[in-house]
């Protein structure tokens, strides 16, 4: 079937989408000013992320940056699929004393970075990905991922135009994903579609594809 849209080629990282990626996660370390988790999707160095907490009906909310992330292993599912695992390190936007006595009782060592077991506790980390868009058309884009995500998964993004210093906000559709080819690390190329527009939000996208055109 033809595309509703003409796609527009991209060169470099001049242009980008920043989606909001969230994950069960397991801590693995913890202290004060930081947190090690292991989890399956990537969490790349520097970027914003939350991870809520929770033990006995409490929640914590914990904001920080991530700081180094590597592969961890293979984890297996219920159902058999075998799938990676990554470690990575957030550095806390603020010291938490808390969520050492959640996961070590009262009498933890609130000095030093802890290895913990902490089945009991619940975690849930939300990051923002940032994306290199590889291709736009008036209706949607294709970008380049660390991380795959499910077609027909909706989500809000920010759009990053270089005719302007502030984003276009957008809500967007998965509508295809598929692993990068000729790559040295495996990558995922995903593909968005737009909707709910605001006529200046379409406007704005439609100007600088336009531009683009006439070079």
């Amino acid at each position: 079937m033809r595309r509703q849209h003409r796609r527009i080629p991209l060169k470099g990282d001049a242009v980008r989408v920043e989606t909001i990626i969230e994950t069960r996660a397991e801590i693995a370390d913890l202290g004060m000013d930081g947190i090690g988790v292991k989890t399956p999707k990537r969490l790349m160095p520097g970027s914003p992320c939350m991870v809520t907490v929770g033990s006995n009906g409490s929640l914590m909310i914990l904001r920080g940056t991530s700081v180094w992330e590597r592969f961890a292993g293979w984890s297996i599912s219920p159902h058999g699929h075998v799938d990676p695992l990554f470690s990575a390190g957030i550095h806390l936007d603020e010291s938490h004393g808390n969520i050492m006595n959640s996961a070590c009782g009262d009498t933890c060592n609130k000095t030093r970075t802890l290895r913990v077991h902490a089945p009991a506790l619940t975690t849930l980390l939300s990051f923002t990905e940032s994306l290199t868009v590889l291709n736009i058309s008036y209706g949607g884009l294709l970008a380049e991922s660390w991380n795959p995500m499910e077609p027909g998964t909706e989500c809000s993004a920010r759009l990053f135009l270089p005719d302007r210093p502030e984003p276009l906000k957008c809500m967007t559709k998965v509508t295809s994903c598929k692993p990068a080819r000729n790559e040295t690390e495996k990558k995922y190329h995903i593909g968005f579609e737009f909707f709910g527009m605001e006529p200046e939000q379409t406007e704005r996208i439609k100007i600088f594809i336009r531009m683009l055109s006439a070079i």
